[in-house]
This record gives structure tokens, sequence and C-alpha cells, in this order.
């Protein structure tokens, strides 16, 4: 897994045991440039596919799982969270899948379109740290009826 991000190790726990029944997640960190804040559905699934490369490169694993969440301009110009997963195996095959997105309140906006990452704009906001390990911006816009496990295991 091209990651050490706890909500993002969970996810693909979830997913491997719903699918395998049996799983064992290595969390590789990662050397590929992603940007801090990917923008549109391209950019956002090249860094997911990026990390699973990475990830299926440093181990002797049989898949290699990689997430990346971004951001999107969506329907009446808002910002919209998305989410893309990738994985590849070890001849060279991959798939993505994608997650719910889900509107960010439009007093993000402006501070988003010009080069604030979102995870670090919240966390200051709402006086929180590392919110995107944990709950996520979905989690906290849902009071917490949703969780970025949860929605990050959808797209795996």
């Amino acid at each position: 897994m091209g990651t050490s991000n706890p909500a993002k190790l969970e996810a693909v726990t979830r997913a491997a045991l719903d699918i395998f029944g049996t799983a064992e997640i290595e969390p590789v960190a990662l050397e590929a440039e992603i940007p801090e804040q990917p923008w549109g559905d391209e950019e956002t699934a090249d860094g997911a596919l990026l990390r699973a490369q990475a990830a299926i490169a440093a181990t002797t694993a049989t898949y290699g799982a990689g997430l990346e969440s971004g951001l999107i301009e969506g329907p009446g110009g808002r910002v919209y969270v998305i989410s893309w997963a990738a994985v590849v195996d070890r001849e060279g095959r991959s798939g993505f899948g994608g997650s719910e997105r889900f509107a960010l309140p439009s007093e993000f906006e402006a501070e988003l379109w010009h080069g604030a990452e979102l995870g670090p704009l919240l966390d200051k906001r709402f006086g929180q740290v590392n919110l995107a390990q944990r709950q996520g911006a979905v989690g906290l816009f849902s009071d917490g009826r949703r969780e970025r496990s949860g929605v990050l295991s959808l797209a795996v």
C-alpha cells in the first residue's frame, strides 16, 4: 500500500478482507512526485496509480494499492472532494475505482482556488491535527455520519 495514512490503510484493509477474506497490508513510504493538492480526476487518479506502482515495486506483494484524494469543480461551480483508488498486479495490469463525491462548503472555495491544501486548511479552521488521517472532510461535514476510510474503501 503506497501510504502510511491510517484512514487509507483501513480502507484498503476493509476492501481486501471483503474481497479475499484475508489480507496482509504493508504500508510503503512513497518517493514519487504527487501534488500536495491534486485537482481533477486525471491528476488524482494518476497520484493513486503512482502510489500503487511504488507499493508493488517496494514489496513482494501480489497487488499494489494506492489511494489519492483531490478536488474538482462540479455542478454549480462548487468545489467537490474526489478520491481515486488504483490497484496493480505483478503482470502490469491495473484498475481504477472512484468514491462518492461531495461538495465542500463554499466558504473554503476561494482559498482552495488560490492554492491552499484542504487538509491543513481544515485543521487550521477547526483546530484539528491531521484530520485527513482520521475522519477527513467527509467526517467533519457529515457530523460523523460518514468516515473517510469508508468512503475510500468504496473506491478500492
